[in-house]
């Protein structure tokens, strides 16, 4: 009886095989590019099986589609492509793994080191009492400049009153997103990316979905407040959570932007970590 050699390295090469697919399948789940992916499954089923059977005419014919396939699907897949080559250049990806600052003294310890959370949670309270909309946007690790580029550059310490004042309706800095870097408000009225994913409800407006993409995006906490319904959300990781209290958006932004002390806070919140990072 014949066994196959099978090693250490060949349940490796399953193991990345099965996570990549997995991955690709959380990637396309919900989308047209999913139905485009079967379409082009079956092809190559049937591709196979006139191989088999030595069909001469039909096996030239798919040859030829075969030689601008390749060509094709990268027309096809443009957005999907361009979406993951941007997740996996951007540099808080690699962070996520390879920092060993990151991993043994902090879990995601953003660059705003001096982020005033009091303030913000204030503005935000105040706006969600007013129906006054806003977005604001808190990376931990994304270079956001081609997002700030987009808006009008300041270099402001984050005081209730300065949000207020650039979020007021007639304020022509007040439609678009406000940035967040290093503790102090980069950048108002920037263009954020709409979300594309079909899951999303269909009551949520584009306010909403601008925080969603620029979560899915970047590793970037995005604060919404509804203009229609006076509600405080957030985004991170491509998931909203809605009508959330101040204290809990309080919460949020202590877990993602302060120091963690203990070792098993920081243990327990990098697992965290990896597990939501990998629900995107």
């Amino acid at each position: 009886m014949l066994f196959l050699d099978f090693g250490f390295i060949d349940l490796i090469d399953i193991l990345v095989s099965a996570g990549l697919l997995y991955f690709l399948y959380t990637k396309l789940k919900g989308t047209t590019a999913m139905n485009i992916l079967f379409g082009v499954l079956i092809i190559y089923v049937l591709w196979l099986v006139v191989r088999a059977l030595d069909m001469s005419l039909l096996s030239t014919i798919m040859n030829k589609i075969a030689n601008v396939g390749i060509l094709a699907l990268v027309i096809v897949f443009q957005q999907e492509i361009r979406k993951f080559l941007l997740e996996v250049g951007d540099k808080s990806t690699l962070s996520k793994f390879f920092s060993v600052e990151r991993i043994f003294h902090r879990v995601i310890k953003e660059s705003n080191e001096n982020l005033n959370i009091p303030e913000i949670v204030k503005a935000c309270t105040e706006f969600a009492r007013d129906c006054t909309g806003a977005l604001i946007v808190l990376p931990s690790h994304s270079d956001l400049s081609n997002i700030i580029s987009t808006g009008e550059k300041l270099d402001c310490a984050i005081t209730q009153r300065l949000l207020g004042s650039l979020f007021f309706k007639n304020s022509p800095l007040h439609d678009g997103a406000v940035i967040i870097v290093k503790g102090k408000i980069v950048a108002a009225k920037c263009i954020l990316p709409l979300t594309s994913n079909p899951e999303v409800p269909h009551n949520i407006g584009t306010r909403h979905r601008s925080a969603i993409g620029m979560s899915e995006v970047s590793d970037s906490l995005v604060v919404v407040v509804s203009e229609e319904r006076g509600e405080i959300s957030y985004c991170e990781y491509g998931a909203i959570n809605q009508n959330v209290t101040p204290q809990q958006l309080t919460d949020k932004l202590r877990e993602r932007f302060s120091e963690v002390s203990s070792a098993a806070e920081v243990s327990s919140g990098f697992f965290e970590t990896l597990i939501n990072y990998f629900k995107r």
